[in-house]
């Protein structure tokens, strides 16, 4: 019986202090002669958001023997037209260049594509195709290994004209 006599005596207690509680709250509110008018509710303003330029396009021969110009290509194979070539190059210039640098002048990291020197295939673009596809594991000459696709997400497409451009980018000189 004594237990519950405390408890009522506690709940009475806290009732007791709300009204004094909520009439100090009430007495820190702004005054009237405070200069601040009450403000009842928000409105949420639309901010504009700030227009993004358009990136410019990717120049993979930049660095290159023609820095920045379109790689013309002469004597392609079977199946490859110039439109794959231009193609390539764009496609170059987002992630393969990383590796093999700017026009594909070659870095520490992978080496030079932009002449007939091979590491890997003879230079034939059905083997340049499979190599972009499936990576290089084991490099000859550097220290990490190509990953499938150069690590990009290209299609099936993509890689046969990232193919054709590397072929075209090997034979500038005539060979």
């Amino acid at each position: 019986m004594r237990d519950s006599s405390r408890v009522r005596r506690s709940r009475l207690g806290s009732s007791l202090m709300i009204p004094v509680v909520l009439g100090a709250l009430a007495a820190c509110g702004p005054s009237e002669d405070s200069g601040f008018d009450k403000v009842t509710h928000r409105v949420q303003k639309d901010i504009p958001a700030a227009a993004a330029p358009e990136p410019p396009p990717v120049v993979a021969g930049i660095g290159g023997p023609a820095a920045g110009a379109r790689l013309v290509a002469t004597n392609l194979p079977a199946g490859v037209t110039q439109a794959m070539v231009d193609e390539g190059q764009q496609s170059f210039g987002t992630i393969c260049s990383a590796c093999h640098g700017p026009g594909g002048t070659g870095t520490p990291a992978g080496p030079a594509l932009n002449d007939n020197e091979w590491l890997n295939v003879t230079g034939q673009y059905p083997e340049i195709v499979t190599v972009i596809n499936t990576g290089v594991p084991n490099p000859k000459q550097f220290p990490a290994a190509m990953p499938a696709k150069g690590g990009g997400n290209f299609t099936d497409e993509q890689v046969r004209a990232i193919a054709a451009y590397v072929y075209a980018l090997s034979r500038q000189g005539g060979a």
